[in-house]
């Protein structure tokens, strides 16, 4: 029975784990906005290239993330439906990171989107780092 326990908080935990490679991700993608006002020319292109391929991993890692946490909650019995304020912000924090990500997509022609994208990335950190507080807290209520 011990081992099913221990295996219970591992994949309870993995989640968590996972998020905290993401966030790290994130961060370093959020510092783009400094590093981009140093870049010309081609090194600033291949640049661009990097940062919106490595966008597009954090927002399919985002969503494994969310799919293995909802999977996870349903594995050890605790149901498909978050039962904190924690849980029901990943998906909207999903739904935000994929807006971000699509107007970033645009922002190379389109100099709105550019502003938009920006500016969601703003609130997309701050949204993160208020979810990863929840989250925090949350992993003492279900461990």
């Amino acid at each position: 029975m011990k081992l099913m326990e221990a295996l219970d908080t591992f994949i309870l935990l993995l989640p968590p784990i996972i998020a905290v490679a993401i966030l790290a991700s994130m961060w370093w993608q959020y510092g783009w906005k400094r590093k981009s006002r140093e870049l010309k020319g081609e090194t600033r292109r291949q640049e661009i290239e990097r940062h919106e391929k490595v966008g597009e991993r954090i927002l399919i890692a985002a969503i494994v993330c969310v799919m293995i946490a909802f999977m996870a909650r349903w594995y050890t019995g605790l149901g498909l439906m978050p039962g904190s304020l924690h849980g029901f912000t990943g998906p909207l924090g999903i739904t935000l990171l994929w807006i971000t990500a699509r107007w970033g997509r645009k922002s190379r022609k389109d100099r709105i989107s550019r502003k938009k994208h920006g500016r969601a990335a703003d609130l997309l950190i701050a949204l993160v780092v208020l979810h990863s507080f929840l989250g925090f807290l949350y992993i003492f209520e279900v461990l």
